[in-house]
């Protein structure tokens, strides 16, 4: 009888602490699914910088090809050369 008591308080004990790691994991789990949220929040926003760049970048060439065709259209020509 007493061991029969001893074996069911090693069971008890062994989930007690079994339960205590599977808290943990599941602690560990919910710390590196917000990792993994921010990871890819900061990857989104890499990419919307890359679009912005894009577009200015884009933008300022063609301001830049634009004010070269007007200062061309412009220009007169003076003497000889």
């Amino acid at each position: 009888m007493f061991s029969s008591i001893r074996r069911i308080l090693r069971r008890a004990q062994s989930f007690a602490a079994l339960f205590k790691r599977l808290e943990k994991i599941e602690a560990q789990v919910g710390r590196l699914e917000k990792l993994a949220d921010e990871n890819e929040s900061l990857w989104q926003f890499i990419e919307e910088q890359k679009e912005m760049d894009g577009i200015f970048v884009g933008s300022a060439e063609d301001f830049q090809q634009e004010f070269t065709d007007i200062m061309i259209r412009n220009m007169k020509t003076r003497g000889d050369a």
